[in-house]
């Protein structure tokens, strides 16, 4: 994580046809008032149609 709070990082998946795919995706999270944590995040994929997206993913309790 860098002086911003952005989390950098690069992953490996294993999709329904077990070929691997690569990507990158770049997060900032927030502390919600509860105490869980939500990441927005930016990513794309590094191999296969090379899309990206955005996401919201967020901690469960």
């Amino acid at each position: 994580m860098d002086d911003e709070g952005i989390l950098s990082m690069e992953y490996h998946h294993i999709n329904k046809k077990f070929e691997i795919m690569t990507g990158e995706c770049q997060s900032i999270s927030e502390i919600l008032p509860d105490g869980r944590i939500r990441f927005y995040e930016d990513w794309k994929w590094t191999s296969g149609d090379f899309s990206s997206g955005e996401s919201i993913s967020e901690e469960m309790m």
